[in-house]
């Protein structure tokens, strides 16, 4: 392909996406240097005063400790649950597109209807844990989503429960396109399971590997929907997640400028996670 078919092959892809991502983006990011808001009639130039606000905030404090405990968390378990059910289906088995598909599900859920659901059964009085609880005799228990130690746990689970199938999902395909010849030697050579994973599955699925784990970081750190409606960031700020922050102090208090800059610092994280897989990836291909 030609330098002049590349341009007229991604020049429309380059217009739409610098009028509907990169100016709506660099001018979010000027105004984290502003007092703008709707409610503003007049706008000046703020400094760094919005960031100061930020990372002077125990909330955002709260927050950044609570996304990193999640993060560090749900991503090695949804790539171990995920990776795991991916190799157990691998081979053909009877009714594996229906087992493929339900697995799916969780995945296919809206976030905000994942957390409605986890809400309803693990709401206390109301919840069909409790009503479980009460049928057989127990005392009534407190929600785990409203337990102070447990909640971000359940808010973890939750998230490993619906993105591990997806992980799934990913994985799956190129574990099945594994020739059978390899998994033969690596068994003949009194490989045990863990050999054969470390030996054949692994080394074939790492670059993929990597990508999801790049994914799901990105995904992790924007982690807002379920947690909204599991748990609303309580109890106290036990299950606050940044971009929790950033929606409460933009439409819950109206104050858009701090809003928008605890916005750029999630996707500073981002980007973060985006270079590191890059660097990572070059890294490989050089190899």
């Amino acid at each position: 392909m030609s330098g002049r078919d590349r341009i007229v092959l991604f020049t429309p892809l380059a217009i739409l996406l610098t009028g509907w991502l990169v100016l709506p983006a660099l001018l979010g990011l000027l105004a984290t240097f502003t007092n703008y808001s709707p409610f503003t009639a007049t706008v000046r130039f703020a400094g760094l005063a919005n960031y100061a606000t930020i990372l002077s905030d125990p909330q955002f404090g709260a927050a950044a400790r609570n996304i990193a405990v999640f993060t560090v968390v749900a991503v090695p378990l949804e790539l171990v649950i995920g990776f795991g059910i991916a190799y157990l289906l691998r081979r053909p088995l009877r009714g594996r597109s229906l087992w493929r598909m339900l697995l799916l599900l969780p995945w296919l859920v809206s976030p905000i209807a994942s957390g409605v659901m986890w809400h309803f059964l693990f709401g206390s009085a109301t919840g069909v844990l409790d009503f479980v609880l009460g049928w057989l005799g127990q005392p009534d228990l407190q929600s785990p989503a409203g337990d102070l130690r447990l909640a971000l746990p359940t808010a973890i689970a939750v998230e490993v429960w619906r993105v591990a199938p997806f992980v799934t999902f990913l994985l799956l395909p190129s574990l099945s396109a594994i020739p059978g010849e390899r998994w033969d030697e690596a068994t003949l050579a009194g490989a045990s399971l863990a050999g054969r994973l470390v030996k054949v599955a692994i080394p074939s699925v790492a670059p993929l590997l990597l990508t999801i784990t790049m994914l799901l970081v990105g995904l992790a750190f924007g982690t807002f929907d379920t947690v909204l409606i599991l748990t609303g960031g309580g109890p106290g700020t036990a299950t606050l997640t940044p971009a929790l922050y950033s929606y409460g102090r933009a439409f819950g208090t109206n104050d858009w400028p701090v809003g928008a800059t605890s916005g750029w610092l999630i996707a500073a994280g981002v980007l973060a996670a985006g270079a590191i897989y890059l660097r990572l990836a070059t890294v490989r291909n050089v190899e």
